[in-house]
């Protein structure tokens, strides 16, 4: 029980510090807010424009049509000369795919199944050629993933022609690009604004909690007197800073759902279209919900507990 009835007085000492200074607290709470919403929203829009770009085939997916007057034997060639290249460059995965015309017309007749078309092609009439598919990393600079087109274009035959054109090559590089370097500068943007936000931060909660140390200097020098321990005193005003910062988070998240249903999902529209010109998917809002409330909460504890410790070490002096 002395446990609880220590628990309450110090929530109920920290709850008093913030109403105390209510405007401070308002203050230390919006720029809190502020710093939550762009870390949040910045994450929101980069795994939405993840998610969607994973969705599209082939984005980091290369492959090397064989031309149609290729032998077997030359074809096995191209092959072995593909696994040469991913001994060579360790930011390629698994190994060279084959895929036979039959199977390339499957995939055609799939994707086009409901265009009448399609059905005009079979085996006997099929103008698509045999190709290998390369996979590189979706963690690949673009730099590395475009040594591959180079390394391919340099294979010859035994015949000592080369065994494969630049318009034999098909890839996503371009808009694997693209897409990596939108990731990278949000990315880049988000976390310098974080920082400079949550600075922000330190700076308006301290002074709140200065405040509440400097309106209580009589209590807390008479506490000192009867003996009163060191965390005994800093407590409640280290549990002011960890409630500024857990409300911060509580409303973040209300916030960022609104922003997230009514605004985000058009700003995640306008850069995937803007990249591609395709349409986009937005994950619910709830598959979000655990890491952003992690990410919040981490946040607020984090300002609350260090604003508090500076404020204290500094000013109270005990």
């Amino acid at each position: 029980m002395r446990w609880f009835r220590s628990f309450g007085y110090n929530l109920k000492q920290g709850c008093k510090g913030i109403f105390r200074n209510s405007i401070m607290s308002t203050a230390s709470v919006l720029v809190l807010l502020s710093c939550m919403i762009i870390v949040g929203t910045f994450y929101l829009v980069i795994v939405n424009i993840e998610e969607n770009f994973n969705r599209v085939d082939n984005l980091n997916v290369i492959e090397v049509r064989i031309p149609a007057t290729y032998s077997d034997a030359q074809i096995e060639e191209i092959g072995s000369a593909l696994k040469g290249i991913y001994a060579e460059l360790p930011i390629l995965e698994g190994e060279p795919v084959f895929v036979s015309k039959e199977e390339h017309l499957s995939r055609f007749k799939e994707l086009y199944k409901d265009q009448e078309w399609s059905t005009f092609f079979d085996e006997t009439l099929n103008p698509l050629r045999p190709s290998y598919e390369l996979t590189f990393s979706g963690t690949a600079e673009i730099t590395e993933a475009a040594k591959i087109i180079t390394r391919i274009e340099s294979i010859k035959l035994s015949d000592g022609n080369f065994a494969v054109q630049s318009t034999d090559i098909s890839s996503n590089i371009k808009l694997y690009e693209n897409v990596t370097g939108i990731k990278q500068t949000l990315l880049a943007v988000g976390l310098w604004l974080m920082g400079i936000l949550l600075i922000i931060s330190l700076f308006v909660i301290m002074n709140t909690i200065k405040l509440g140390v400097f309106a209580r200097r009589n209590e807390v020098m008479f506490m000192r007197y009867c003996g009163a321990t060191k965390a005994f005193i800093r407590t409640p005003f280290l549990v002011e800073g960890v409630i500024i910062g857990l409300f911060s988070a509580a409303l973040s998240l209300g916030v960022e759902f609104l922003l997230y249903r009514y605004v985000l999902s058009g700003v995640v529209a306008s850069v995937t279209t803007a990249i591609s010109g395709g349409g986009i998917l937005l994950s619910p809002y709830a598959n979000h919900l655990p890491v952003l409330a992690v990410l919040f909460c981490a946040v607020g504890l984090f300002a609350g507990l260090i604003s508090g410790s500076i404020s204290l070490k500094k000013y109270l002096k005990v």
